[in-house]
């Protein structure tokens, strides 16, 4: 059997945001460096650098802090900024998020588009709730010269909010790339390749199935759910949905068959619901897809992935460890 090795799964792409133009700062920039290269920015007033980074935004969080007397709450993941399109961004992700937080029309999601010195921004605003507390959500997407940047502030709805968010525009506007070493940036990314191991194709005549990752998230009524990220491949000459996967794949644990699991409502992870929507999407013949199927886990217990014989005659069981 095949081992496949727990990764982190997927860089969340959320962020939070309201525009300001004035707020109170902490004096002292904070620092952080991330896939070899190296940012600042002053936290909001009151706001203080979390000692550990918190990792319930993502196992991929580069910072985080909080402000302990709001509970209002900074996440920041970065990607390399070439892995990231900024032209259309703006208004798809903007669709993307209203579906995400059930807006009726992607126009009541609060936008806007600017500039942090030389660096576009991308700022959204919903209203959501973040460890079972009403929040302002603010998502902030910036383009520096070598990396894209997530800011996600959850921002407690309580009657300083409005100060708050101008507080927090504020920060934002402090924050700057200070140095690039293509050296650490390189092995960072080595070291990335090596945590996530070789793929598991699943192939035939047919289609292809990569998988690229795994992730334990919280799912629907707090039970736990494990998140197989997979590129499908349709090699047919008909259009078929990624969903076939659960007609070729079967799931166990200690012999017990997984149930198909659903994501919690305020799940945070807006690229683990984006990829899920993928399963009822067509691919046409030569065309590639990126898709995640949950399955809603028993225990801790590796989870063994079984091939359906007729499709993919002699393919062994993979054994699947599930993230801590």
């Amino acid at each position: 059997m095949k081992k496949l090795k727990k990764i982190a799964l997927f860089l969340p792409v959320t962020l939070f945001l309201l525009m300001g133009c004035t707020g109170t700062l902490e004096k002292k920039a904070q620092s952080f460096e991330d896939r070899g290269v190296s940012y600042e920015m002053q936290l909001p007033a009151g706001w203080k650098k979390d000692k550990e980074v918190n990792s319930e935004y993502g196992l991929q969080t580069a910072f985080s802090a909080e402000d302990s007397k709001s509970n209002s709450y900074l996440f920041i993941t970065t990607t390399p900024v070439d892995e990231v399109e900024q032209k259309g961004f703006g208004e798809k992700t903007r669709k993307k998020i209203k579906e995400r937080y059930k807006y009726k029309k992607a126009k009541d999601v609060y936008m806007k588009e600017y500039k942090v010195g030389d660096y576009p921004v991308c700022k959204y605003t919903v209203h959501t709730q973040f460890k079972e507390k009403s929040v302002w959500a603010h998502f902030y997407y910036i383009w520096t010269e070598h990396g894209f940047v997530q800011m996600t502030f959850y921002s407690a709805e309580d009657n300083s909010y409005r100060k708050r968010s101008e507080k927090i525009d504020a920060a934002v506007e402090t924050f700057k790339e200070v140095s690039f070493d293509e050296t650490k940036a390189t092995k960072s990314q080595e070291a990335l390749e090596k945590e996530e191991g070789d793929l598991v194709t699943i192939e035939n005549e047919e289609l292809k199935m990569e998988i690229t990752a795994v992730r334990k998230l919280e799912g629907a009524d707090k039970k736990n759910v494990l998140a197989i990220r997979y590129t499908f491949t349709n090699l047919d000459e008909k259009a078929v949905k990624p969903s076939v996967w659960k007609e070729f794949v079967t799931a166990k644990q200690n012999d017990e068959v997984l149930s198909v699991g659903k994501l919690a409502q305020d799940n945070a992870f807006l690229d683990v619901e984006e990829l899920a929507a993928t399963q009822s999407a067509s691919v046409e013949k030569g065309e590639s897809l990126e898709s995640v199927v949950l399955y809603e886990l028993v225990d801790t217990s590796t989870v063994e992935l079984t091939y359906l014989q007729e499709a993919f005659p002699g393919k062994e069981p993979t054994r699947v460890v599930v993230p801590e």
